[in-house]
């Protein structure tokens, strides 16, 4: 039945919507879980339910595991404002490495000792600050330069040791237009494995995450909306921030 088949455990229990997927291969049929809402409560049961099937036990910051979970939140005090794309797993060891034109991320609202004055994006996009919520309190994740980044994944805590994962997902905010933002999975060898639009939701929350039945996924592209973050967000134009991430432990590959 192909790897995804554990999605209608979480159709279930989340009552979230399962949709197929497009994906290059017919041998690996690809699902998708999606939701949204106006508020974080909205989406938080479908958010949690998602990565207790990628693992039941949340191994934040601990040494590499067979099995389990990691998430990001943005929210520790540590994390700066400006910051470095491999910062989750050579400073925290969450085996995640991000990857984005011209190399540069930004973690809104932070700490007072960095002495940078931002709210929500504040200090960079005045006016999307003011129409953006968040899901977990209250710093937000985003490239500077481009809207299209990708999350590799490797070894937690060893740099530069690649690693699979069984899934990833995300919290997206204030998605004016379907059809726009998107998560891609790749293999170890380049190949797209499954492509999911995420559903819009304009002021407020959606949220996607696939999952497969091996640690499979080598690497997720996300395209966040169709502008930067220092873009307008008007008419055509659709300025797509995120929050949390959950994905399955990742494996040496």
């Amino acid at each position: 039945m192909g790897y995804l088949t554990r999605l209608s455990v979480l159709a279930a229990v989340a009552a979230a919507t399962i949709a197929t997927v497009s994906a290059d291969s017919r041998e690996l049929p690809a699902k998708a879980v999606k939701d949204t809402g106006a508020h974080a409560g909205d989406i938080r049961h479908a958010f949690e339910k998602f990565g207790r099937l990628l693992g039941e036990q949340d191994n934040e910051s601990g040494p590499p595991a067979h099995r389990g979970r990691r998430s990001i939140n943005w929210d520790g005090a540590g994390v700066p404002f400006k910051m470095p794309g491999d910062f989750f797993n050579t400073v925290v060891p969450h085996g995640a490495v991000f990857h984005a034109k011209g190399g540069e991320f930004r973690v809104s609202n932070p700490p007072r000792e960095q002495h940078i004055d931002d709210d929500r994006f504040s200090s960079i996009n005045k006016k999307l600050s003011k129409q953006i919520k968040t899901f977990s309190p209250k710093r937000l994740f985003t490239p500077l330069k481009g809207n299209v980044m990708e999350v590799r994944f490797e070894v937690p805590g060893k740099r530069g040791v690649k690693a699979t994962t069984t899934g990833f997902g995300a919290v997206f905010v204030d998605l004016d237009h379907d059809h726009v933002t998107s998560l891609e999975y790749f293999d170890a060898h380049r190949r797209r494995l499954a492509k999911a639009f995420v559903p819009s939701k304009k002021g407020g929350l959606s949220f996607l995450g696939v999952v497969f039945n091996k640690p499979v996924v080598s690497y997720v592209r996300m395209t966040l909306g169709n502008r930067k973050v220092t873009d307008h967000d008007d008419g055509h134009g659709d300025v797509v921030v995120a929050d949390d991430f959950v994905y399955g432990e990742p494996q040496r590959s």
